[in-house]
């Protein structure tokens, strides 16, 4: 008959597999706001679809998408790698001085940084952990790992900084998060120098320290003494790797150094020395043995091998390279065993000088016969000459006589086929 009516119907869908899917994302950063690079973040769930993990990006940033509603979850973090990024043995100083009440570490994060035992304090157990580890005989915290990721919200002051939280609880999840955000802080590294990203760029020492030794020519299985003279102001600590490869390590010396300061790998040595107060002109002597002839110059080397080379300087404690250097003002006059001897082509005679002068340099056999004299300048502290075999038409044993400012001192070498 053409007659119509319609009502008003209310329809509710109802997923019976829970309502919806959202985000949960967030952002990892330093307390100096430097975006952390390779934290692998976990979702853990209930659900049997879960854990999830995430790599956070150059930016420190992580997200999960597609995550069911209604559902509880737990975000954590971690990221243990490089252990040494940003440890040094300035992070030694700045710990003992907080630890002595010479200066507080002024924040929350850097205490966490130094508590190396994690032990939920910072003491002088953490100085000897850490320095284990400077010095290469660690490597990795024993009781710790190389970063913790720290919930951003956990409300931490230097008084109690030990209440934090590695993790950030998500219950009944309903709506996307976006500021699930953690705190990275890399234990061992207080002052802040850790590479938080491949981004970041690496600073270059600006300028470098100098460790003045005595040159001299020594001979194999020679004992030596080799000081090293600090000639930087106001100097606080520093690092090395020295090597060994030509040397025997018999002892080492110097102002409250002990077993603690250094440690040996073959033919390397790590040492790492630092103090509250000055360090002296003359901190450190080494004992050695040589096991080779030559040039004390030419056979030492002071590298970054193990144990990054570098140095503490005035009341910033700015951080510099380090440099060894020939300290040849020597006044007494000394006449050296050639090297090598014997010698079949070429040889080389060191000798120092207590002044510029003239110099005479006479070679001759068993009977006295002359067989080659040199006359020229030489110049105040070390000097040497190179000898060739050619130039003596001879083998067995020969003298040499040298002869300045009315000097004289003789000594004995053998040329071999």
């Amino acid at each position: 008959n053409g007659n119509v009516d319609f009502c008003l119907v209310n329809l509710r869908i109802i997923d019976n597999m829970g309502v919806g899917e959202g985000r949960i994302s967030g952002q990892i950063e330093t307390e100096y706001g430097d975006d952390v690079e390779g934290v692998m973040t976990e979702l853990m769930s209930d659900n049997p679809a879960y854990p999830a993990y995430n790599m956070t990006n150059p930016s420190g940033e992580y997200a999960f998408e597609n995550t069911p509603f209604s559902n509880d979850y737990v975000l954590s973090g971690q990221k243990n790698d490089d252990i040494l990024n940003g440890v040094s043995t300035l992070d030694l100083l700045l710990i003992q001085r907080h630890v002595l009440g010479q200066e507080i570490l002024d924040s929350p994060y850097k205490m966490i940084a130094a508590d190396i035992n994690n032990d939920k304090q910072v003491s002088s157990l953490d100085l000897i952990e850490l320095r284990k580890l400077i010095l290469g005989i660690h490597t990795e915290f024993p009781n710790n790992k190389s970063w913790k990721i720290i919930d951003a919200s956990d409300a931490l002051n230097i008084i109690n900084p030990w209440n934090y939280t590695e993790k950030i609880d998500v219950s009944n999840f309903q709506d996307d998060i976006e500021n699930a955000n953690f705190i990275g802080v890399k234990i061992g590294d207080v002052n802040g120098s850790a590479t938080a990203s491949l981004q970041a760029e690496k600073e270059e020492l600006a300028s470098i320290i100098r460790f003045d030794f005595k040159n001299e020519v020594i001979s194999e299985g020679e004992i030596i003494e080799l000081e090293l003279i600090n000639n930087a102001e106001a100097l606080f600590g520093f690092q090395f790797t020295l090597s060994l490869e030509n040397f025997e390590l018999i002892e080492v010396i110097g102002e409250s150094v002990s077993d603690e300061n250094f440690a040996v790998f073959g033919e390397r040595m790590t040492m790492s020395y630092h103090s509250n107060t000055e360090i002296s002109d003359r901190p450190v002597v080494f004992v050695l043995e040589a096991k080779t002839d030559g040039k004390l110059s030419d056979l030492l080397d002071i590298n970054s091998e193990i144990t990054k080379a570098e140095a503490y300087v005035g009341k910033d404690l700015e951080v510099t390279g380090i440099d060894l250097s020939e300290n040849n003002v020597e006044t007494d006059f000394s006449l050296y065993q050639n090297n090598p001897n014997p010698f079949n082509i070429e040889t080389t005679i060191g000798f120092v000088l207590p002044e510029d002068g003239p110099v005479s340099l006479t070679l001759f056999d068993i009977t006295g016969k002359t067989l080659k004299s040199y006359n020229f300048s030489g110049t105040i502290g070390y000097n040497e000459l190179v000898i060739n075999k050619k130039d003596l038409a001879t083998n067995g044993m020969i003298y040499y006589t040298l002869e300045s400012s009315g000097n004289v001192a003789t000594k004995h070498m053998i040329v071999i086929e």
